[in-house]
């Protein structure tokens, strides 16, 4: 299909040859994939619930804005977390680095769903106490984790539904 798209784009004058070949670019071609758009729009709610949580994790507050990118069980496991911060007088300094993927979408469903496998590095994103500013050991934890999330389409607008760190898996 490309050798017919660039094909089609080039015509020669026809004449004898003393006159220039007029050349087209061809024209991008759009995404075959029909779900494209619901992709992006789950990765950017995914990517907006992490912005969220980080600034959730480093103040130790409830950003007001999470509401909007997590709902169920990602928004639960996320006050759980900032519950335990909380009691442990320590937040969450750095920035963790996301590469996450969509790894199966279903369109068709009511509603539509979509799922997330992401590959989290956490080395420069450390525990620290709120009184000290001091790091906070944590044992040898591994620092790059899978992390698996569901995304639900509730009345027109994607939110994450579900998140689990895979901890028997490394990336």
């Amino acid at each position: 299909m490309a050798l017919v798209a660039l094909t089609a784009g080039c015509s020669s004058s026809g004449g004898d040859g003393g006159e220039a070949k007029k050349t087209t670019s061809p024209t991008p071609t759009k995404s075959t994939d029909p779900d494209a758009t619901e992709k992006t729009a789950v990765l950017e709610v995914y990517r907006s619930m992490w912005k969220a949580r980080n600034r959730t994790y480093a103040t130790a507050k409830l950003d007001s804005k999470l509401d909007d990118y997590a709902g169920n069980k990602a928004l639960s496991n996320i006050k759980t977390t900032l519950l335990y911060y909380q009691d442990h007088d320590t937040v969450l300094k750095g920035e963790p680095v996301n590469t996450p993927e969509i790894t199966g979408i279903d369109t068709a469903a009511k509603p539509m769903k979509a799922s997330i496998t992401d590959c989290v590095d956490t080395s420069h994103y450390d525990e620290v106490n709120v009184k000290t500013g001091k790091k906070v050991p944590v044992g040898k934890a591994p620092t790059r984790v899978v992390y698996n999330a569901t995304a639900i389409n509730s009345n027109g607008k994607w939110i994450i539904w579900t998140t689990e760190i895979d901890r028997g898996r490394r990336c």
